[in-house]
């Protein structure tokens, strides 16, 4: 792969990759975390704490060894945490407040 090709692909993949995955930790703490705190402050320390993968993913997709490599590992976490995130709302019976 050329080097332009390759730094593009990883800068893609930091911020697409970053962004999807910082939104669904937001999403799945969202949902875990009124179990022990209130809504709102569940969705406040969600979002919170969901800049920290993003940040982790910026910095883990530069430290890889390939750019195809980066991809990879950010489209399984991605995955994972999007596959958590309909596994919550299943059991929850849905999102509140959003349908009937």
């Amino acid at each position: 792969m050329k080097r332009k090709t390759e730094i593009a692909l990883r800068v893609v993949t930091a911020v697409g990759g970053g962004y999807a995955l910082a939104a669904g930790t937001a999403a799945a703490l969202a949902l875990a975390l009124p179990a022990v705190q209130d809504r709102s402050e569940a969705v406040l320390t969600a979002t919170m704490a969901a800049l920290l993968p993003c940040v982790l993913t910026v910095v883990m997709v530069f430290a890889a060894a390939s750019a195809l490599r980066a991809l990879a590992w950010t489209a399984g976490l991605t995955a994972a945490i999007w596959a958590a995130v309909w596994g919550l709302t299943a059991l929850s019976g849905g999102v509140m407040g959003m349908g009937s």
